[in-house]
Formats: structure tokens, sequence, C-alpha cells
């Protein structure tokens, strides 16, 4: 009956480990692609800001369309930076939970060997 409990908890064990993990390679996927749109958004704001400036021959556009371009592209890019600080919060908490998965397992390990040793005596 103890080794089907201890065989039960170690599957639960390692059930939690591949959620952490499948979660945190999502989290890295996500942060991932943040990065490829703050770049996209980096090169947008610069060609706008240089348009901007009259540094570009592109003077279609009036200014006042090309600020509120500006303005929505700062938005943006503020919205991306609490998504990457909230994955990067996540992503803390995953290595949270694992280490103190790990040191459930030790503390579990140890209290079997002094519960062996105890048997013994």
């Amino acid at each position: 009956r103890r080794r089907k409990l201890e065989k039960e908890t170690k599957q639960l064990i390692k059930q939690e480990e591949l959620k952490r993990l499948h979660k945190a390679q999502a989290v890295q996927r996500q942060l991932e692609e943040l990065e490829e749109r703050q770049r996209a958004l980096e090169i947008f704001g610069v060609k706008l800001e240089r348009e901007l400036r009259g540094e570009s021959d592109a003077g279609t556009k009036d200014e006042t369309q090309m600020l509120h371009e500006w303005f929505e592209l700062v938005l943006e890019k503020n919205k991306l930076m609490r998504y990457e600080s909230e994955l990067l919060i996540i992503a803390q908490e995953l290595e949270l939970e694992d280490h103190q998965s790990r040191l459930e397992q030790k503390l579990r390990e140890k209290m079997a060997v002094d519960g062996k040793s105890k048997e013994r005596v």
C-alpha cells in the first residue's frame, strides 16, 4: 500500500513538472513573438520619426496623421512592455514552483530515509 502511494505521488509530481514545462515553453514562445513585434514597431517608429522631422521624402501624409500614428505606436509599445513584464513574472513564478517541487521531493526522500532507519530500531 505504501509503495502504491509513493508511485502515485511520483506520477503526480511528474505530471506537475510536465505542466510547468509546457507552460514555460509557451511563455518562451510568447516572449519570442513579443520581441519580433517590438522590433517591427521600432523599425516603423524610426521611419515615422524621420517623416515627422521632414528627413524623408514621403511627404504625402499630413503632420496630424503622422502624430496620430506616432501616439498609436507609443501606446502599442507600452502595451507590449506591460505584457512582457507579465510574461516574465509568470516565468519567474514557474521557476519558483519548480524549485519548491524539488525541495519538497528532497524532503520526502529524507523523511523516507529517516522513517526506514526508525523502523529498524
